[in-house]
């Protein structure tokens, strides 16, 4: 479940179509996803700059299908047909995060990685603003989740000393750094946007405030293994042939050790939508739902 799922189901509307389901513009009348599994910021020159044999889906791929829908629906519309994106929302992301994983998966040095955020940044506020050109008016953007509290990391840095981890919550505090510093040059660069366009509403969807809430005090929302995986393992990833599956994904913070599970996706869409984890505003006071 992702925060489009639940905002979708919280304000009356169906579920939007996957670009790569649909076969044609009619089946996309509520909506289309253009997410890809792994995608990125930026694109396979950008990491063969920096030494990384990398060839993701990135943002370019996934704007790319965006005009092309946008063009199929303009000829199912006689050429016409108005601006399909000036009551619609664009929700943009969450993309970066797989920038920086794949980083550190290579062994990238910290600070080197951290180098990234500007130009990752850089790549969302440009797809707002060739969005806002195509007539889009309102936005929702979320931030980077907390992943030193994810098991993959969790793993990958076990041998890490007993200073690099948050004493209230277990989780790495540096990568947690790392991805603060993240949302606040994405917060920035969405405040000059929206001063930029102020008959546009950007709404920023805090999600490392709202999952953090969950890792500091799991038990009261219902977590008892907040920092591990329900699906696989560090032997067996989720999706190979023998994986195990936990009994009740429902208890933990972790899907298959990167992914939340449905049950921390909704803690997440409750902030963004109703708040306190958006800014300027709650998502369901900006969308409200039909009467």
């Amino acid at each position: 479940m992702c925060l489009a799922y639940v905002a979708a189901q919280e304000l009356g509307l169906a579920n939007v179509t996957a670009i790569q389901v649909g076969t044609g513009p009619a089946d996309f009348q509520h909506g289309a996803n253009f997410a890809i599994i792994s995608s990125t910021a930026n694109n396979a020159t950008f990491f063969a700059g920096k030494g990384l044999d990398i060839t993701p889906f990135s943002l370019d791929t996934q704007m790319l299908w965006f005009r092309t829908h946008l063009q199929q629906l303009s000829l199912q519309n006689g050429g016409g047909g108005g601006n399909v994106l000036s009551d619609a929302l664009v929700a943009l992301g969450e993309i970066g995060g797989n920038d920086y994983n794949f980083a550190f998966t290579k062994g990238m040095p910290r600070e080197t990685v951290r180098a990234f955020v500007p130009a990752v940044v850089d790549k969302l506020a440009a797809a707002v603003e060739e969005l806002i050109g195509m007539g889009a008016r309102a936005f929702v953007v979320p931030g980077n989740l907390p992943f030193g509290c994810a098991p993959l990391y969790l793993q990958r840095f076990r041998g890490a000393g007993a200073g690099e981890y948050d004493g209230q919550t277990g989780c790495l505090s540096w990568f947690n750094r790392f991805a603060e510093y993240h949302n606040r040059v994405l917060t920035a660069r969405l405040d000059a946007l929206r001063r930029l366009h102020p008959d546009v509403t950007i709404v920023y969807a805090d999600w490392y405030g709202a999952m953090t809430s969950i890792f500091q005090a799991p038990g009261k929302l219902g977590f008892t293994n907040v920092l591990r995986q329900c699906c696989g393992n560090q032997t067996v990833p989720c999706g190979k042939a023998g994986c195990a599956v936990c009994d009740d994904p429902s208890t933990y913070g972790s899907w298959d050790g990167t992914h939340p599970t449905e049950a921390v996706y909704k803690v997440i869409a409750g902030g963004v939508l109703h708040g306190p984890h958006a800014y300027p505003v709650p998502l369901a006071k900006t969308c409200p739902p039909p009467s």
